[in-house]
């Protein structure tokens, strides 16, 4: 956390100082020398964090360093929040003064008095203020004096060795040991026969087999490496671990002298032109296990040398990344998943139970199935789980293991975490932070992805490389990065992006590992994950307000994050919550049966992330606009909502409204119409005959903006042709039978030209608008669904919307037929034709179009009372 947050707090240092100074306001004056030396003391340290983290899980004495350093830091950052904050306060309420006085002789002579009083209120601020800075300095003194006696190393100078050793590993195996990968085994053996045995096929094939830490990537390259077929096939078989750090030379060695080679060469060349020498012209399988390097300029040398070895030949290679996968240029990529239960237990059993008696075997038997389930397929936390079971003799002592979550049994945490450890090492201090945090989240969740960037940038670990650029941008690549590199699974797409996902068990074992001195977790049924220190809680199922929040371990002015996880009503808030959560930059109270919003949230001062949906409150406090940097509003689901805050203006930093299903909010404020940083809008209400969507026209940060039309309207007021970063846009007209026989309002749009996502729902005119098979919609649009579409009677020539992945048609009670317009062919598809339907993105078409029709489609429904129910996955 420290290696985050010491030169973020550097960085806004300097910044709010000139702030200050740039908005002509003194909140904080004489400790100009006081800020100058804690900048210099965190510069200092700063440069020793990365030896103090790479020690920390080994040395309990530097753990607790620097969570001491880590406490500082969390005060710097919220001192910091409230200066900037203050200084904007007075910023405005001396624009708002000046405003409001006129120019007059007068004017100036009575201005004399309230800009004293002014001053004079001013003067506990800046003590307030300045008194916090001056602890933090001396602080910050006694935690540097601290840091002498672990003699770190600077950053430079920290050397090759690591706390946590990876395994070299050999190409033998004991197959009978092997449980559960006899799928993976046929299907990448027959990637590399068949592909090895095709004729005329130039070049060296590159496979790569992708998985997590511990899920047996080694194991299924050595079951193929020893596979009789596999060795009468190759003229040469090889084996290399690479390991980490990628040695060139130390590789190029390992590769001649395992094909029997001599090298005594001390540079890379001549090694890399013996290995041409070796390998051109033969058939040859290269197995390099445990990939790490990114870097292709180091990857480059060997794959240039092998390019030359006889058709057919395979290079190997295993990695937990599928970055990696890219770098070294896989033909074929096998991501390897988990492992039954039932085999999971096989591994268990093998080692746990060996020379223990029959009856005991009987005995723990459905303890050890149960065990085995919570491993969730790894077959490295099986054989870990089964060395650990190994030395218990007692059912009590198994039924103890099985009540325990695996990251608090300190033996498995020995054995298992370094695996993974391995690759959070690889990680930046922002992924490793991202990675840490989703410890927050209850096990087995399914994870809305855009919901868990907002949330690290609520947290502040989501940092643009350079100034403006997008947050969400750059959260989106840290969330990338980490499932490239198997930290995520069960990844599912909404268009091009990962739109959810989960984290394995053992995983999120880890990230518990990491953060067990930061997050807490309370269930209302006895059981918590402890955290001495919290700063961010987790309630999750019913509970009573005396078991939910009567924790004594639980300090609420600490926390950083509140979230309550339950079934509506069930978890009950406390009255004083919103007096308590001073340091708070995420609340999540959803489902929580909040039937009124009290004032007091006003003074969350730090809040970044609100998530009230799904609650039944009427009305939201004004005070909610004094929540000067928050950046998320999530109302979604609050059926009961009538209406926003008038002065919404307030909220500068705004980047999200999620209104949606707010089905009585029937109005939005003028002042929304100065957000200009907003990103998200997912419930705008445009008025018949209004002229509520001039509220559009400068928000052109908007990136996905649903609007519900309530009758005729302009939208030329919008702007929305020059809003270029829309790429979700939803139209729902309510009243369609009002504008039936008019000009239809969505046909005359000039829509956004970078539209990826699109549905229209409601859609009055039998003929849907011409815009959507304009040339930049046909390049951009991955999904279009037409949602109730009672009166549409055909559709325009779709075909050429080439990027097309999803179209969905609804409700189309009027179309009897798919017109040739629509397939670019030159006959149409009437309602029992659907056999043709089902060819729309098959290889073999009946249409002569189907080359370019539809090249990218991957879903479809058409459910239309004269065609039929069809849909294709």
């Amino acid at each position: 956390m420290a290696e985050l947050f010491v030169p973020k707090i550097i960085g806004e240092l300097g910044d709010v100082a000139v702030k200050q100074f740039g908005a002509k306001v003194n909140l904080v004056m004489g400790v100009e020398e006081e800020v100058t030396n804690i900048s210099s003391k965190l510069a200092t340290i700063e440069k020793v964090l990365h030896d103090a983290e790479r020690r920390r899980l080994k040395d309990r004495s530097v753990g607790i360093w620097l969570e001491k350093l880590e406490d500082i830091t969390y005060e710097m950052d919220d001192v910091l929040d409230e200066w900037n904050f203050k200084i904007h306060r007075a910023k405005n309420e001396g624009t708002s003064q000046n405003a409001r006085m006129q120019p007059t002789l007068q004017n100036k002579v009575r201005s004399f008095i309230p800009s004293l009083c002014s001053c004079l209120k001013q003067v506990p601020v800046r003590s307030d203020i300045a008194q916090k800075i001056k602890k933090i300095n001396e602080q910050l003194e006694l935690t540097l004096k601290e840091a002498d006696q672990f003699k770190f190393i600077t950053s430079g100078g920290i050397p090759d060795s690591q706390d946590f050793q990876r395994i070299m590993t050999t190409s033998i195996i004991d197959e009978l040991e092997v449980y559960g990968r006899a799928a993976d085994m046929e299907k990448v053996l027959d990637q590399i026969l068949s592909k090895s045995s095709s004729q005329g096929r130039d070049g060296v094939q590159i496979i790569s087999v992708v998985g997590a830490g511990g899920s047996g990537k080694t194991t299924l390259a050595q079951l193929l490496f020893n596979n009789d077929n596999v060795k009468n096939h190759f003229e040469l078989r090889n084996w290399i671990c690479i390991s980490d750090p990628f040695d060139q030379k130390r590789v190029a060695k390992a590769i001649l002298e395992n094909a029997g080679k001599s090298s005594h060469e001390a540079e890379l060349d001549p090694l890399i032109r013996r290995i041409k020498e070796t390998f051109s012209g033969k058939r040859f399988l290269l197995v390099l296990d445990d990939v790490w390097t990114e870097d292709d300029s180091k990857w480059k040398p060997f794959k240039d040398s092998l390019k030359d070895g006889a058709p057919g030949s395979v290079i190997l290679v295993t990695t937990r990344s599928h970055r990696v996968a890219t770098v070294v240029g896989s033909t074929d990529t096998h991501d390897l998943g988990m492992i039954s239960h039932s085999d999971c237990w096989l591994i268990m059993q093998k080692i746990a139970l060996a020379r223990k008696s029959g009856d005991l075997c009987k005995k723990v038997e459905r303890i050890g199935q149960k065990i085995a389930e919570k491993c969730k397929g790894l077959p490295l936390a099986a054989k870990t789980m089964g060395s650990l079971l190994r030395f218990k003799d007692t059912v009590q002592q198994w039924q103890n293991v099985l009540d325990s979550e695996i990251w608090q049994l300190e033996e498995a945490a020995v054995e298992l975490f370094p695996h993974l450890y391995l690759s959070y090492n690889e990680l930046s201090p922002e992924l490793k932070r991202c990675f840490s945090y989703c410890a927050v989240w209850p096990k087995d969740c399914v994870i809305n992805v855009e919901d868990l960037i907002r949330l690290w940038i609520a947290q502040g670990y989501v940092r643009p490389g350079r100034r403006g650029e997008r947050l969400e941008l750059v959260g989106r690549e840290y969330f990338n990065n980490l499932a490239m590199r198997s930290f995520f699974q069960n990844l599912g797409k909404y268009g091009h992006e990962y739109g959810e996902c989960k984290m394995h068990d053992i995983v999120h074992d880890f990230a518990q590992f990491l953060t067990k001195n930061e997050c807490h977790t309370l269930d209302g049924i006895g059981r918590n994950s402890s955290s001495e220190r919290p700063r961010h809680l987790t309630i999750w199922e019913e509970g009573t307000e005396e078991e939910m929040f009567s924790s004594p371990v639980v300090d609420f002015g600490r926390l950083r994050s509140f979230f309550a996880f339950g079934r509506i009503g069930r978890v009950i808030v406390p009255q004083n919550l919103f007096c308590s959560l001073k340091c708070a930059r995420t609340l999540a109270l959803s489902g929580c049966g909040l039937a009124e919003i009290p004032t007091e949230i006003g003074r969350l001062i730090h809040l970044r992330h609100l998530d009230l949906s799904d609650n039944p409150f009427i009305t939201m406090p004004e005070a909610i606009c004094d929540l000067y940097y928050l950046e998320t509003l999530d109302i979604g689901f609050c059926g009961k909502l009538s209406c926003l805050p008038e002065r919404i203006e307030d909220l500068v930093h705004l980047r999200h409204l999620i209104n949606d299903a707010t089905d009585e909010l029937r109005q939005i404020p003028q002042g929304l119409g100065k957000l200009t940083s907003l990103c998200s809008l997912t419930r705008f209400i445009v008025r018949c005959n209004s002229d509520d969507l001039a509220i559009l026209k400068d928000l052109n940060q908007l990136e996905i903006l649903h609007v519900v039309i309530e009758g005729e309207v302009d939208f030329g007021s919008a702007e929305l042709g020059k809003k270029v970063n829309v790429r979700d846009m939803y139209l729902l007209s309510r009243f369609e039978a009002h504008f039936i026989e008019t000009p239809c309002c969505i046909e005359t749009m000039e829509p956004p030209p970078n539209l990826e996502e699109l549905e229209l729902a409601g859609y009055p005119r039998a003929q849907l608008p011409s815009w959507l098979v304009t040339k930049s919609h046909a390049d951009n649009l991955t999904k279009l669904v037409i949602a109730r579409a009672r009166n549409v009677s055909s559709l325009p020539a779709l075909w050429k919307l080439s990027s097309l992945e999803v179209l969905v048609l609804t409700e189309a009670e009027k179309m009897e037929c798919l017109g040739k317009e629509f397939f670019g062919v030159t006959k149409a598809l009437h309602e029992n034709s659907r056999d043709a339907l089902d060819t729309l993105s098959d290889s073999e078409s009946s249409f002569s179009a189907e080359a370019v029709a539809f090249p990218n489609l991957r879903s479809y429904i058409f459910a239309a009372s004269k065609i039929g129910q069809i849909g294709k996955t």
